[in-house]
């Protein structure tokens, strides 16, 4: 068994309302939450747990439930309930490994589980107390009005009721798994999918060099960073410390739903940062000018070499592979080294853009939380800039971003998110957060798919209304 430690130490514990300021008896003396007749306000206590939909609620529901049962010289009860608290701590992990929640968070939800557990165990009345209070504070933040009347309402249940509950919250446990396991083996599916189109694209590169001429030929090896299996994976990584980035879930953060709620009804991505015109005007800023330099003198290269291979009479393959060559050495080794001083104002000044831009849509409530999002925002810049600056060049056919606008159609070709195939061809795309990345061509390779949340398709969506115009 864990050994009890101080619940402050641990878990930051809030102040449940007190008792006094809630309005506990109807005006005819009768409870305000009863299973007895079916109360308009009964009825809207089951709507509210028939509509919780996070995790977290059932982790603290199965605490106020326990904590209405009495343990106290019941050996059978206190290993049921030992026994529960346990399943519900592996519940809690199992879905952190299948990434259903973020790690913080499921750490706090395990602290608390076994917090209690200790402070029923240990007959700890004080820490068992603040515990159950927290839990009840949590709920109440969830929309739960008259806490202490639903409390009272428990103490008065049967042990068969309060079994029936008990077993309610391990089923909702059980089906956010069952879900998240879906989700994951559909995640597996399409890694798999990607595996063999990454295979694809080898074999395609390796006919495309050789077709080229092996003179001075760049051939990534699979270890290499520039290789397509590396750049797929720190791309994939950069899309895990985005969302990372902007968790807006948990304690450790209050949503500005004002701000929110206006960013959603006029979402458009923004992908214009300032990163391309510090490499051109980087003299010009008094800046360390060498990536701006080796930038713009290799675009010059490559364009007189093209300019040369066509002006130039010849038949050889050597003039044909030269400006691939200069883009793919070079940027590979901008990928390699640049900007990787951590004084850098490019990096500082856009990670810092991108801290107070977040922050008009959450408050940071946690230090510690606060200082490992500055260090993120940091890391990230720097992923954004080497993969989409540099790296997205050093394969033999450059690579391109391409985002997709609310409204237009799901492609499964080049869109990945919460639904099938089939589903797919009735739904449109909510928000785009991640491009998809490949070459856009008439021979189009995508290397991997834009993440979007979709939604039931509208009448006037964009490809509605791009068809409605084709047909006028």
């Amino acid at each position: 068994m864990e050994k009890s430690t101080s619940a402050t130490n641990t878990i930051i514990l809030k102040q449940r309302e007190p008792k006094g300021e809630q309005r506990l008896m109807r005006n005819n003396d009768t409870p305000i939450y009863t299973l007895e007749t079916v109360h308009s306000l009964d009825w809207k206590l089951f709507r509210w747990l028939a509509s919780l939909q996070k995790v977290e609620n059932f982790i603290y529901l199965f605490i106020v439930i326990w904590n209405s049962i009495l343990l106290r010289n019941n050996p059978q009860i206190l290993q049921e309930f030992i026994d529960d608290t346990n399943n519900m701590v592996e519940s809690v992990k199992e879905l952190a490994t299948l990434k259903a929640l973020h790690t913080a968070q499921s750490n706090v939800y395990i602290s608390n589980l076994i917090e209690y557990k200790n402070s029923r165990c240990d007959d700890n009345r004080v820490l068992k107390k603040r515990l159950a209070d927290n839990a009840w504070a949590e709920l109440e933040d969830n929309k739960l009005k008259y806490s202490h009347s639903f409390e009272e309402q428990l103490l008065h249940l049967t042990s068969d009721q309060k079994m029936f509950l008990r077993q309610t919250i391990y089923h909702r446990m059980n089906s956010f798994r069952v879900t998240a396991t879906k989700i994951q083996n559909a995640w597996k599916k399409e890694v798999g999918n990607l595996q063999e189109q990454i295979k694809s694209l080898k074999e395609e590169n390796s006919q495309q060099q050789a077709a080229l001429g092996n003179v001075i030929n760049v051939s990534w090896d699979d270890d290499d960073s520039n290789s397509t299996a590396r750049l797929i994976s720190d791309i994939e990584e950069l899309q895990d410390m985005l969302t990372d980035f902007t968790m807006v879930q948990g304690s450790e953060f209050i949503v500005n739903k004002d701000s929110a709620t206006n960013l959603l009804k006029n979402y458009n991505c923004q992908t214009k940062y300032p990163t391309q015109t510090h490499l051109q005007n980087a003299r010009s800023e008094n800046i360390d000018p060498i990536e701006s330099d080796i930038v713009n003198t290799t675009e010059s290269l490559i364009r007189y070499t093209e300019l040369f291979r066509k002006k130039r009479k010849g038949n050889d393959d050597i003039t044909k592979i030269t400006p691939i060559k200069i883009r793919q050495h070079v940027y590979s080794a901008l990928g390699c080294r640049g900007f990787s001083d951590d004084e850098n104002p490019l990096i500082k000044r856009t990670a810092n853009k991108l801290l107070d831009e977040m922050n008009q849509f959450r408050q940071v409530l946690d230090k510690e939380t606060n200082d490992e999002l500055i260090d993120l925002a940091l890391n990230i810049t720097r992923e954004i800039i080497n993969i989409f600056c540099f790296r997205l060049k050093t394969q033999a056919s450059e690579l391109q971003h391409k985002f997709f606008q609310a409204g237009q159609a799901i492609d499964v070709r080049h869109m990945q998110g919460s639904f099938g195939r089939e589903e797919a061809k009735k739904l449109e795309v909510e928000i785009c957060g991640f491009p998809c990345i490949g070459v856009f061509d008439n021979d189009q390779k995508v290397f991997t798919k834009a993440q979007v949340i979709a939604r039931q398709k509208r009448s006037n969506s964009v490809d509605s209304i791009v068809n409605t115009m084709k047909s006028m």
